[in-house]
Parts: structure tokens; C-alpha cells; sequence
């Protein structure tokens, strides 16, 4: 019986083997024949995909993508793909309001070679493990993603700072990778740093000399966060800011002396690292922003 088995086992094997090999050798399969679908999925251009070609690719080189894509778009949270009608409107807000002052104020050259090149427009938000909602995010200064777009009032002053906050914010990281600001910017926080700086207030947080409380997780964050808050308000709007963080005693500021003083330290870091004149900038900035709500 076991001989048996052992035959039609050996049987089954060869006719198994014989049609596989036949079914190898068909002209049908032949190997040079591309494989359906292989590198990607190709899309017949749009009007959209060739305003974005214009507009952005060929002037600057930089990519928008927001089609969907999870390879791009993450694994971890559960994202809602861009609405089509809104990618236009953000890309435009973004060249008005950031990249054409920096190319007034910092040359052409300089927006070529350090702005990101490549932008992933995602429209729901992305949420951290504490809760807290992901405006933006950046990816070796090359990728940068935008959250929320669907959601944004693109033509309101809130969405449109939002917007130009999250880039302004994302190209200060990109800035301190290449060039690291002076090392008396941290010393002015030093000892007030805090890893759980984004449960505390906005307030508390000024009075301890931070623009917001995740600015308060590192020296990078707070370096960033000033510079965003500074670029996305005019000089008058960021010192009614200071001006109404309350006195610790009277004649006393704790947070309003330590933040004019980081202030002074980013804006000679942007003229001696970068040959940029900030207040010139921040003025260009100011006026795209307004331009834009009105």
C-alpha cells in the first residue's frame, strides 16, 4: 500500500512538473513582454496637472502631488485624499505669500536651491498619539506635507496663515539644517525646555519666553515657531504679541525680554547666514498676506 502511495505520489509530481514546465515554454509568457502596471500608474494629464507643470515645475522645480498616494502619504493614520478644486487655490497661496518674497528679498537662486521641492497636499488632518492636529510636516527638507486641505477657509486670514505658517515654519527647519543658528538662541531658554511643552497654554507659554508651548519641546521647534510666527505677522502684529504677555512683577518680563532677545538673534542670523534682510522679508510677507485675504 505504501508502495502504492509513494508511485502515485511520484506520478502526480512528474504530470505536475511537465505542466508547468509546458506552461513555461508558451510563446505567450514570453519574459521580454513589459509587465501591465509595473513603475507606477500612469494618469492622462489634466488641466490641473499642467497649470501645476507651469506654474511650479518648470519655474522652481517643484513637484505637487495630490493624487493619492499611500507610499507618500503614510501608513499610521487614516488621511483623506485632496480635493482637486482645492490644490490650485493652496499652491497659489503658497507662491504669493512665500515663495514670490522670498525670491524678491532672497534671490532667485536662493528659492531654487533651499525651498522643498516636492509637496504632498493631503486634505483631512493628521492627528498625533496625544491628540494634538498635524498642521504640516517635512522629510529632509525635500518633502513637505500639507494637511487639512479640504478643510481650510482658503479665503479666510486664519487659513491662509495656516497655510504660510506650516511652510514658513517647515523652511526654518530646512534653513538651521544647512546653516545652524547661534548657539545663544537656546542659551537664552536654557533649563526651560520642556518634552510636554505642547500641553501647556499659549500663555503660559509666552510668559516663559516661547511664542507657543511646542515651541517649548527643543531648541529646533522653538527656533521654528518663532520664525514662522514672525514671517506670518507684520512687525506691528508680532509686538502687540509681546506687549500683551503680563508682567511677572512690575518692571519685570520674563517672557517678553527672552523672546525680543531671540527675535534680535534670528534676524542677524538671516543676514549673516543667509544675507537676508529679515525686516525686509518679514515686510514682503506681511503685505503677500494681506494682498491675499483681501
Amino acid at each position: 500500500m505504501k508502495k502504492n502511495m509513494k508511485k502515485y505520489l511520484l506520478l502526480a509530481f512528474v504530470v505536475t512538473t511537465l505542466i508547468s514546465f509546458n506552461s513555461c515554454s508558451k510563446k505567450d509568457n514570453d519574459l521580454n513582454t513589459p509587465i501591465e502596471g509595473l513603475g507606477g500608474v500612469r494618469y492622462q494629464k489634466t488641466a490641473l496637472d499642467i497649470a501645476l507643470y507651469e506654474n511650479f515645475t518648470k519655474p522652481y522645480n517643484i513637484e505637487v502631488i495630490y493624487r493619492w498616494d499611500a507610499g507618500l502619504m503614510g501608513y499610521t493614520t487614516v488621511l483623506v485624499p485632496a480635493e482637486e478644486n482645492k490644490v490650485l487655490p493652496v499652491m497659489n497661496i503658497l507662491k504669493k505669500g512665500w515663495i514670490a518674497p522670498f525670491e524678491e528679498i532672497a534671490g532667485l537662486l536662493f528659492v531654487k536651491k533651499y525651498i522643498p521641492k516636492q509637496y504632498v497636499l493631503i486634505g483631512s488632518y493628521a492627528y498625533a498619539t496625544n491628540g494634538n492636529i498635524v498642521l504640516g510636516s517635512a522629510d529632509q527638507g525635500l518633502k513637505v506635507n500639507i494637511f487639512g486641505i479640504n478643510q481650510i477657509n482658503l479665503k479666510s486670514a486664519g487659513g491662509i496663515s495656516q497655510i504660510l505658517g506650516t511652510v514658513h515654519h517647515e523652511l526654518a527647519h530646512m534653513l538651521h539644517q544647512n546653516i545652524m543658528y547661534p548657539s545663544d538662541f537656546e542659551l537664552v531658554s536654557a533649563g526651560s525646555y520642556d518634552s510636554n511643552g505642547l500641553s501647556i497654554s499659549q500663555a503660559n507659554a509666552r510668559k516663559a519666553g516661547f511664542i507657543t508651548g511646542y515651541g517649548m519641546t527643543s531648541p529646533n521647534e522653538d527656533f521654528a515657531t518663532l520664525v514662522a510666527t514672525m514671517l506670518s505677522n507684520s512687525k506691528a502684529e508680532f509686538d502687540a504679541m509681546l506687549d500683551a504677555i503680563p508682567e511677572d512683577s512690575p518692571g519685570v518680563n520674563i517672557g517678553r525680554t527672552r523672546l525680543k532677545e531671540k527675535e534680535n538673534i534670528i534676524i542677524t542670523y538671516f543676514l549673516q547666514a543667509w544675507n537676508i534682510d529679515f525686516r525686509a522679508l518679514q515686510r514682503k510677507t506681511a503685505e503677500a498676506r494681506a494682498a491675499l485675504i483681501n
